[in-house]
């Protein structure tokens, strides 16, 4: 079934060119992911940034290896993904960002519980398997010794370097020049140092936060850059099987936010893969529209856990902030040269063949992105929510057929998704099963479980 507005399938392919293999580097997309996140919180503003400056600052300092340097750049732009990512855990957040816990005075229960999560969310990755470790303890006190073990287990000293690193990236007070204020943050820190902080971290923070340069630096509005130009020398690139896995890391943070569309985005992607091979895609763009569909909603980071889990109709208002997602995909995707493609393919995924969709009003969308906007709309309405069930083949189909007609969507890529139902269905079950395992053992599970 086509649409009077669809482009016959075979042309489309035949006008685009091939794909080459992709070369992308890690460390963009970990900036990327870190600039992101950004939007979770009104009161990040560039934490993980400033965490990670100072991370790697430290780890220079004491003389780490290049490699280790990388690792406490990653853990410093990744440490709270977790939460932020949560709404149970934003108490905690806010605190974390107003008051010392330096002084032993006053630890939340649940103070070490976000560091394990975020540890079991990144540990599978094999780049990040170190910063994973490093993140796990990050909030775990020296207490004279005692710290380098947290249950049983050695605490790295990427850990400590955090644990320093995250206090002193929100003592800063913007309203006040921060080479005023320095004096008195060293002397803060250093009142602590053996009961909270590692000596010898300690030790090169003194030997860093000499120079007025770094102070500058940790509150420049350049910081990204900044970032890229001191620690950006390891040319670590990922092929195209590094972004995929990469890719699925992200999707799981994404979808990490609400338990409404918790596998969302690995259900989009099985179901692009699908579609892609069935459209006689090959098998580089196959997996490449998997990373698209993966990071389809990286968006929606910049839209708040109240709307994304109301299970109630949206007002205007929050409908105005739900169809800014895809544009902040665009955005945040345009940061990491190589993922043009993926960029596309992801961020056009609520546009319409009719130029009636959103944000854009696009009405040149490649087969991939027609691809996407498909499988989006078939995971949202065949996924189990906790508000509702799926639905089954025939009001699906009859669905997708009815956008068909008003001009939203593909119908040969439906017709493809028709043919193969059951199979296509069933993919896309087990993808998002496989995610749901992985992700209960964040929630379950507990430090020193």
């Amino acid at each position: 079934m086509t649409n009077g507005h669809s482009l016959n399938i075979q042309m489309a392919m035949k006008a685009r060119p091939p794909l080459d293999e992709i070369d992308v580097e890690l460390f963009s997309m970990v900036l990327c992911f870190s600039r992101a996140i950004e939007f979770l919180h009104p009161k990040i503003s560039e934490h993980h940034l400033r965490v990670a400056y100072v991370a790697s600052c430290l780890a220079e300092e004491l003389d780490l290896g290049q490699e280790e340097i990388q690792d406490a750049l990653i853990a410093g732009a990744l440490h709270d993904v977790v939460a932020v990512s949560s709404a149970m855990h934003f108490d905690l957040f806010d605190d974390a960002l107003t008051r010392s816990h330096s002084s032993g005075r006053w630890f939340p229960e649940n103070l070490h519980q976000h560091g394990w999560e975020g540890y079991l969310l990144l540990r599978d990755f094999a780049p990040f398997a170190k910063a994973a470790l490093a993140i796990r303890f990050h909030h775990v006190n020296w207490d004279f010794g005692h710290g380098s073990e947290f249950d049983g287990q050695p605490v790295p000293l990427i850990s400590h370097i955090l644990r320093l690193a995250d206090r002193i990236s929100v003592m800063p007070e913007n309203e006040h020049n921060v080479l005023a204020q320095a004096s008195g943050i060293r002397l803060a820190i250093a009142a602590e140092t053996g009961r909270c902080f590692m000596p010898m971290v300690v030790a090169a923070f003194d030997g860093i936060s000499e120079k007025e340069s770094f102070w500058l630096d940790l509150t420049s509005p350049h910081k990204e850059e900044i970032v890229r130009c001191r620690f950006g020398n390891s040319k670590l690139s990922l092929g195209l099987d590094g972004l995929y896995q990469l890719a699925r890391v992200f999707g799981k943070m994404i979808d990490y936010r609400s338990p409404f569309t918790a596998t969302h985005s690995s259900g989009v992607a099985a179901t692009s893969e699908e579609l892609a091979a069935r459209l006689g895609m090959s098998p580089n763009e196959t997996t490449l529209i998997g990373v698209a569909g993966n990071l389809h909603d990286i968006g929606k980071l910049a839209v708040s856990t109240e709307i994304l889990n109301k299970p109630g109709p949206l007002t205007p208002a929050e409908m105005f902030i739900i169809r800014q997602h895809p544009y902040y995909t665009h955005r945040i995707l345009s940061m990491v040269p190589g993922l043009e493609t993926v960029n596309t393919w992801a961020a056009l995924h609520h546009e319409r063949l009719d130029g009636k969709g959103y944000p854009f009003r696009s009405r040149e969308l490649t087969l991939g992105s027609r691809i996407v906007a498909v499988a989006d709309v078939f995971t949202a309405i065949t996924e189990n929510r906790p508000y509702r069930s799926g639905m089954a083949r025939a009001q699906c189909l009859a669905v997708l057929d009815e956008l068909v007609t008003d001009g939203a969507i593909n119908g040969d890529v439906v017709a493809a998704l028709r043919g193969d139902f059951e199979q296509i269905h069933h993919i896309r079950c087990q993808s998002q099963q496989a995610h749901v395992h992985t992700c209960s053992v964040s929630v379950s599970a507990s430090p020193g479980a």
